[in-house]
């Protein structure tokens, strides 16, 4: 289970940055190609540490 809530986050970190980045590169003056791993490895890390304070799912059965 702990690779299924690891691979959601991170989708949900590819998207978040991905949608940070929208305008911000490739433009004079833009952000060097280093700012989306710099951006990416902050988003995913907030992404793993807020996913800690969630509870643990329960396993469904009787």
């Amino acid at each position: 289970m702990a690779g299924d809530i690891d691979r959601t986050l991170f989708d949900k970190a590819i998207d978040i940055t991905a949608t940070a980045l929208r305008g911000a590169m490739g433009g004079q003056g833009s952000q060097p190609p280093s700012y989306a791993a710099e951006l990416f490895r902050e988003v995913w890390g907030a992404l793993k540490e807020g996913a800690k304070d969630l509870p643990e799912r329960s396993k469904p059965g009787f």
